[in-house]
Formats: C-alpha cells, structure tokens, sequence
C-alpha cells in the first residue's frame, strides 16, 4: 500500500515529453494549393487569355471540357469553371508566385464548382496535370491549350508610366 501511494505521487509534477515519432502525421505545406489563393498575384488576374478545361468522368471514361477566359465563368455540365487567373510561365520563388517570360510553364488558377460547392480552388499546370489539381475520386480535371496574346514592344511601353 505504502509503495502504491509513492508511485502515485512520484509521478505527479513530471512533464510528459512528445517524442516527434509519436506525433499524428501532419500534411506537408503544398505551395500550389488552394490556401494560397488569397495571395493570388495581380499579374494573374489582369492578363487577358483563355484556357480550355477538359473533365474526365472516370466511371464512364467520359470527357466534356470548355473554354473559358481569365476572370470570366462558364457552366457546363452541372459545374461552374472560374478562371481567376493566367500564367504562361508559372514557377513559385520564396513562396511567391513568378510569370517566368523565359521558361514554358503554362498555368490557370482555377475555381470549380459542382452545383453550389466549391470542389477545387488553386493552380493547374498544363504540362503536369498529374501533379496538381482537384483530388476527387469521380473526376479528373486538367487545362489544355493555355492562351495569352503576346504584348508588343509597342504596346508595353505605351503601358509603362
């Protein structure tokens, strides 16, 4: 009995130590993601272009998909497709959204809904449509045929202040 009563208090006041290998798993921090698009970047949302967004029905092996221009919607299907932005050279620097002009990266920034659910809200590659995007279990989505009129010289200084 007396050893009992030791035991009980000798642990009162010590300090449980969390070993890192027995802590719950955490998702690592996805810089594409949709939690980034309040830092959606002006440059995205300003330039003009369009995009062509294909769906694959994969219970069907069906596809359907539309054409759609920056900061425009259209419904096609039961789903709303908002293209919020454009990027013809997408790449992320110190947790900053970059155009790169000199590389080939083409990308939109994406808000779909199916009905009046938001179902994916983020950055979609052209080239690595496998990599990102909406994770659903009954439908793929990826962006084809990306397109941004080439600003002139002329034009761009004529933009300069």
């Amino acid at each position: 009995m007396a050893f009992l009563a030791f035991a009980t208090t000798a642990c009162d006041g010590q300090k449980i130590e969390e070993i890192e290998w027995q802590l719950p798993l955490s998702v690592p921090v996805d810089p594409h993601a949709s939690n980034l698009g309040k830092d959606l970047p002006e440059w995205a949302s300003t330039k003009e272009g369009h995009a062509k967004v294909v769906f694959l029905k994969k219970s069907t092996a069906r596809t359907f998909g539309v054409t759609v221009e920056n900061k425009a919607s259209q419904v096609i299907n039961g789903w709303t497709v908002e293209i919020l932005g454009l990027a013809s050279g997408l790449r992320i620097k110190d947790k900053t959204f970059i155009n790169d002009e000199s590389i080939s990266n083409p990308a939109a920034y994406l808000a779909l809904y199916q009905g009046q659910k938001l179902e994916y809200k983020g950055w979609v590659y052209q080239d690595f449509p496998e990599l990102f995007g909406m994770d659903n279990l009954d439908w793929k989505v990826w962006i084809e045929d990306v397109t941004m009129p080439q600003v002139s010289q002329e034009t761009e200084e004529k933009l300069l202040p």
